[in-house]
């Protein structure tokens, strides 16, 4: 029986030494660290690149804070505080009460005050009835006295007619009876009428210049009117008066109501409801949450590059997710350090520059939240973009 052939033996494959395994892996560790080190390297180069591109054209600032003016609401009175109506963290609107201070007494000194003016009032329109009264009685009198001078003129004017008439008649008598043409008791019938006619001239003169007496007291009466006009005078120095104290007192109560000076929220209350109060005593803090605004301290040495309305982007520490904008407003006139309470002398004469800061207000042109000031807030202002 044939045997079966037999395949031919593989050559049996020869394992690398270990030193050959370990200097491959070397030279294969030492090509990835030098990739490493060099993607490490053009990373570093990029991120170098864009810092200097950035700080060529903008300017940071990441100690900025949002600011505002806040009003510190006092009291202008002394007295109790009988009611506190708002609490911290409350919105209010412009003349709003925000507390009451006590103005019980002063509430009745003011009722007096009006008494005591509605009582001249009342006087006064007495006065004036009594002005009136004497004026109508006086013009009255007066005018009946005119009426009967009129009167008594015309009926001595025609009394002065008939006398002339008389006397022409008792000449022609006189004459008739020289002449033996008449009776005596003619002429003496003309005599006689020739003296009542005088006589009744003359009485009404006499009546004429008493009715134009009468006529010159009646005017006269009218010196009244003179006394009762200075009483009326004084009266109304008097209301005058009363009316100020009113309105001062009216000012008084008014100043117990504590109110907003404007539109905002309460910040702070520093009372309590039935505590004491004296005047120029500060009572709460508030601002307007739609007038705040960013104050960046900018290094001096970058002030230069600055200009009114350049556009900033705004990072809110409290609202990282949310995008601000802002624009440069106004650029400060003088260092931080010229407002500082304490001043820096230097008497030992030893000198260690330090660059100074420069306020400078950034107001908000986008603002998608509501800001409370205090807020750390990052500034990056593009100084290379064009106004």
């Amino acid at each position: 029986m044939a045997e079966a052939p037999t395949k031919p033996e593989e050559p049996a494959q020869i394992a690398p030494p270990p030193t050959a395994r370990r200097g491959r892996f070397r030279q294969s560790s030492k090509l990835l660290r030098n990739a490493v080190i060099g993607l490490v390297a053009l990373i570093a180069i990029g991120f170098a690149a864009r810092e200097v591109m950035l700080r060529m054209t903008h300017v940071y600032e990441y100690d900025a804070r949002v600011v505002t003016d806040h009003v510190t609401v006092g009291s202008r009175v002394d007295g109790m505080l009988k009611t506190l109506i708002v609490d911290a963290g409350q919105t209010v609107a412009a003349g709003e009460l925000l507390a009451q201070i006590d103005d019980k007494i002063q509430i009745y000194e003011l009722e007096a005050l009006r008494a005591e003016l509605a009582a001249i009032r009342t006087e006064r329109g007495q006065y004036a009835a009594k002005t009136d009264m004497v004026t109508r009685q006086t013009d009255s009198r007066y005018q009946t006295r005119l009426t009967s001078v009129r009167a008594q003129q015309a009926r001595r004017d025609s009394l002065s007619a008939d006398l002339t008439l008389a006397k022409q008649e008792l000449a022609r008598f006189q004459n008739l009876f020289e002449r033996r043409v008449i009776a005596k008791a003619r002429l003496d019938r003309a005599q006689a009428d020739v003296s009542r006619l005088l006589s009744e001239v003359r009485r009404a003169d006499a009546e004429i210049a008493s009715s134009r007496g009468e006529a010159a007291e009646a005017e006269a009466d009218k010196g009244e009117l003179t006394v009762i006009e200075r009483e009326l005078a004084s009266l109304a120095f008097r209301e005058a008066q009363l009316g100020a104290q009113i309105a001062r007192h009216e000012a008084l109560i008014e100043q117990r109501a504590v109110r907003a000076p404007k539109a905002g929220i309460i910040d702070r209350v520093f009372i309590e409801q039935g505590e004491f109060v004296g005047e120029g005593r500060r009572l709460l803090m508030m601002h307007d949450p739609e007038d705040v605004w960013i104050e960046a301290n900018i290094k001096e040495t970058q002030v230069r590059r600055l200009k009114v309305g350049q556009r900033v982007e705004v990072t809110v520490d409290a609202f990282p997710d949310d995008k601000f904008v802002g624009r440069v407003a106004r650029i400060g006139t003088a260092a931080t350090s010229r407002f500082a309470l304490l001043p820096t002398p230097n008497p030992s004469g030893n000198f260690t520059k330090v660059t100074q800061r420069i306020p400078v207000k950034i107001v908000f042109v986008e603002q998608p939240r509501q800001l409370a000031p205090g807020m750390m807030v990052e500034v990056d202002i593009n100084v290379a973009e064009a106004l």
